[in-house]
């Protein structure tokens, strides 16, 4: 015959106490934080590409439970880094904020907007923007690729004008050497082009010269100049070019012509 020992009830309730205390070690850590919901954060910028130096707005909406509490806006330039606080933002009693950039650097970046946790919610991430910024740079600091016979000069003059940080075709003689050229590769990372054309001044009385602008093989410039003549030639590319060139042409076989580009400039990002 079978004996049944029974466990006194007081030693019943001390196991099944022991048990819920093992269950609730057990629990994974975060079933507390599971029961909090997430804040729910968006984010608007003003622009998707931007100017060193100028801000870019941004806006959003968190919650009106969140008025009066800060959030922050991060950056990431580099992929793989971490994010990088820039400044933090009041909530309005309508649940939304503003706040803003100014980017020193002309490098894409993206941004997000980080609503910190508290008692009731849990930590609230935006969605990412991705915002592109350029900035004005001179071509001439750009290593150039081709050269024959123009080259980069401190400065030239047109009609004694001096612009610094230029480009100027040289030649020694009306008959030889009559065309000149110079290119830069931009890499499709620049979208616009400033600078001056004309004659510079070391050209000889009865000079005359050509010079055509070109983006991967279009000319978008190309005009002829006799001595103190100039003007301005800016230029903006729908599809960023991956190189760009400059050709001068001297057109007089009795006088040399120089042709110049003066202060040339791209506005780039990297």
């Amino acid at each position: 015959m079978r004996t049944v020992i029974r466990m006194p009830s007081t030693l019943r309730s001390l196991a099944v106490v022991a048990a819920l205390a093992l269950a609730a070690t057990l629990a994974p850590a975060g079933s507390a934080d599971a029961a909090r919901p997430h804040w729910h954060v968006t984010l608007k910028a003003d622009r998707t590409t931007a100017q060193v130096g100028k801000k870019i707005h941004f806006t959003g909406k968190v919650s009106r439970a969140a008025a009066g509490r800060l959030v922050v806006l991060q950056e990431k330039v580099t992929p793989g880094r971490p994010w990088k606080n820039q400044r933090n933002a009041v909530v309005r009693r309508d649940g939304t904020y503003h706040t803003y950039d100014r980017p020193t650097v002309n490098r894409a970046r993206s941004y997000r907007v980080v609503m910190p946790a508290t008692k009731h919610r849990m930590r609230g991430i935006s969605p990412k923007v991705r915002v592109v910024v350029y900035a004005w740079q001179s071509l001439t600091s750009l290593p150039s690729v081709n050269e024959s016979s123009m080259y980069v000069v401190s400065s030239v003059n047109m009609n004694a004008q001096p612009f610094a940080n230029s480009l100027e075709a040289y030649m020694w003689s009306p008959l030889y050497n009559t065309t000149q050229s110079i290119e830069y590769n931009l890499d499709h990372e620049c979208t616009k082009f400033r600078g001056t054309f004309g004659l510079s001044d070391d050209s000889e009385t009865a000079g005359q010269a050509s010079i055509v602008a070109s983006a991967d093989g279009q000319a978008w410039y190309s005009k002829t100049f006799s001595l103190g003549q100039y003007e301005p030639g800016p230029a903006t590319w729908t599809t960023p070019p991956l190189k760009i060139r400059f050709e001068s042409t001297s057109l007089n076989a009795s006088a040399i012509g120089r042709a110049a580009v003066g202060t040339p400039e791209v506005y780039c990002t990297r």
